[in-house]
């Protein structure tokens, strides 16, 4: 009888690995990524230059086999791999109409990583070259829960659209402008751009069902802080590296220690094949016959990155000036319904009145997050 590896698992979802894994490109698709297996599932880690990292997670419930039987009970296996290498035999697979087998193995240290993929007619075996390398270094990175300056949880396609906006205006560096107004607890949630053609502004819309959660400490988690701004600054090539995970994103939540790390965390909680490279029409079969299990939580994706510098007093002046005709109203004005919650790009803020929203006070969401969050 044939050993078992100490990792197998098996999946039909081809879209959605792809779709996963894409999120990992902007950090490096010919670079080595640290893959770690547990019982819960496959994390996936890379970082770049101690000043961004990103881990996906896929839990075990993707799979509809999933043996993890490691020699000590309790402990995890590591391995690195190449990223476009898995992508390509992926990527190759995905594009056949029918619906593809995939089982991940592993038997350890000094064994291949291998993918094999079946279908009625064919049995494809890929084997990856692994290699032996140190956890990536997270000093400075983990995120001080007990010293948070800002929190804010909101729907992923507006972050998408901000970043997109960004990208578009050929941002050099971003700022992150909040404040809370005390008479009204209404939020103020901008991203400031600085480019060649100066600075420019993206209002993020402050309604109850966009932005649930908005809150600024006093560097405790703890003391909330009203009528007075939060500014900071991150380098544009440093934030859009999560533009492709936000696009996925079903809901993010963004916070900021007083250590100048930010993390973003970004759930994708779609019932059905996502959509992978703007294919979202393709295989019908596929979508109708393999969508994801019930219990399956979708893609989690957790961010860290530090801020560029402290923003100087000249740009904060600067900044502080630029908003002070939405500092000084009585009431923070919230765009139509409906509006900047499609695919389309958010369009920067001009100079014209936007009507007020009607509610009276601005009740964030108090239900508790998933675990995950």
């Amino acid at each position: 009888m044939t050993e078992l590896p100490i990792f197998y698992a098996t999946t039909v979802h081809l879209d959605h690995l792809v779709t996963a894994l894409d999120c990992l490109i902007p950090f490096g698709i010919k670079e080595e990524m640290l893959v770690t297996i547990d019982d819960q599932g496959l994390s996936f880690t890379r970082e770049n230059n101690h000043v961004i990292k990103i881990q996906m997670v896929l839990s075990r419930e993707l799979f509809q086999t999933f043996h993890y039987q490691p020699e000590n009970e309790g402990s995890v296996t590591k391995v690195s791999l190449r990223l476009d290498h898995l992508l390509d035999s992926l990527n190759i697979n995905n594009d056949h109409d029918e619906i593809i087998e995939c089982t991940l193995s592993f038997n350890g240290d000094g064994y291949p990583f291998t993918l094999i993929f079946e279908n009625e007619l064919i049995t494809e075996t890929a084997e990856y070259s692994t290699y032996l390398l140190k956890d990536f270094d997270s000093t400075g990175l983990i995120l001080d829960r007990e010293q948070l300056q800002f929190e804010c949880i909101m729907k992923g396609d507006i972050l998408y659209n901000a970043l997109h906006d960004l990208k578009e205006i050929g941002c050099k560096d971003c700022y992150f402008y909040g404040i809370l107004n005390k008479s009204t607890k209404r939020p103020l949630f901008a991203l400031i751009s600085r480019s060649q053609q100066g600075l420019s502004k993206i209002i993020l819309p402050n309604e109850r069902s966009i932005l649930e959660k908005f809150e600024i400490y006093s560097n405790d988690s703890t003391t909330l802080l009203y009528d007075q701004p939060m500014i900071t600054v991150f380098d544009h090539s440093t934030l859009d590296k999560i533009r492709k995970s936000s696009r996925i994103a079903s809901k993010v939540m963004i916070r900021k220690d007083a250590h100048g790390l930010m993390t973003v965390n970004m759930l994708n909680d779609t019932k059905d094949v996502l959509r992978s490279n703007d294919r979202e029409t393709k295989r019908a079969k596929q979508s109708s016959t393999a969508s994801l299990p019930i219990h399956y939580p979708g893609i989690i994706i957790e961010a860290s990155m530090l801020e560029k510098s402290l923003p100087e007093l000249l740009d904060v002046n600067e900044i502080e000036s630029m908003m002070i005709e939405y500092n000084n109203r009585e009431m923070y004005y919230t765009l139509p319904n409906g509006e900047n919650q499609s695919e389309e790009p958010l369009k920067r803020t001009s100079t014209s009145e936007v009507p007020a929203d009607d509610s009276s006070e601005y009740n964030p969401a108090t239900e508790e997050l998933p675990l995950y969050f």
